[in-house]
């Protein structure tokens, strides 16, 4: 039997739970570990009813990044391996970074090389007290992948993304925070629960007004201000024909907490 690299269901509140459970490995990512992470992406985008992602990892570290027995076995072909395997897996992340729905990651441990783009593709990142993250590409001649050159110098300026990348750094959660590469750390044994509760408190929002939240600020650095202006008028008018809009500006209205059902 094939081993799974991914886990994946939808519960009741709209929350798409995709978890990486390659354990043994330290969740490297194999060929086998791309198409589960896109066949996950592909049910997040035809499922109706999606209302929050939660990426999340089994073990005690949430991905190495690349799987060096995998390219050991393919140093032959490496170029050949790689030109696949990546390709797959960026278009993974491009799908994973335009969902209409917020994702959520929660990560640990080690943290690493290509595994990073699903950190850059999502919106809130919460580290594990014990989180140690490093692109680790310098060290294997590689040259990166997984979104680190485009999404590190907008993340923390050029100086520190050439550190990061050249330099072969090592940040602790501390320092990953202070960076804003995540977005707030917690206790180890605190990360799945606070991990949950961020999910279910998207799932209960405004599922449109985030999508459209989500795609304007991470078009932003593509856009003029102008067309940055343009776009939010269109979206926010389309919000405004929505039930959740309707509910929003009611509750507020009246001072009591709004309920949301993601229309």
């Amino acid at each position: 039997m094939t081993e799974r690299r991914v886990a994946f269901d939808v519960d009741g509140e709209g929350i798409a739970r995709l978890r990486l459970v390659r354990e043994d490995a330290r969740n490297a990512i194999d060929a086998l570990m791309v198409d589960a992470l896109s066949a996950a992406v592909a049910a997040c985008e035809v499922r109706p009813g999606v209302r929050c992602v939660l990426i999340t990892a089994a073990g005690p570290s949430f991905t190495v990044g690349g799987d060096l027995d995998y390219m050991v076995d393919n140093l032959d072909r490496l170029p050949e391996e790689l030109d696949s395997l990546i390709g797959r897996y960026h278009a993974t992340l491009v799908r994973l970074a335009e969902l209409p729905a917020p994702v959520v990651c929660a990560v640990r441990g080690g943290t690493a090389g290509g595994g990073l783009g699903l950190l850059w593709c999502s919106d809130v990142v919460i580290a594990a007290d014990d989180l140690k993250l490093t692109s680790g590409f310098a060290r294997l001649g590689l040259s990166g992948d997984g979104g680190s050159t485009w999404y590190l110098p907008r993340l923390v300026g050029l100086r520190r993304a050439l550190d990061l990348s050249l330099g072969g750094l090592v940040l602790d959660a501390a320092q990953a925070l202070d960076w804003g590469l995540v977005s707030r750390v917690v206790a180890t044994d605190e990360l799945d629960a606070a991990a949950e509760e961020t999910a279910r408190r998207f799932a209960a929002g405004p599922t449109v007004a985030y999508g459209h939240m989500r795609r304007l600020l991470r078009g932003s650095t593509a856009a003029t201000f102008a067309e940055g202006l343009a776009a939010e008028q269109t979206a926010i008018v389309d919000c405004g024909g929505t039930a959740d809009a309707r509910e929003g500006v009611t509750a507020f209205a009246a001072k009591r907490s709004p309920h949301f059902g993601g229309r």
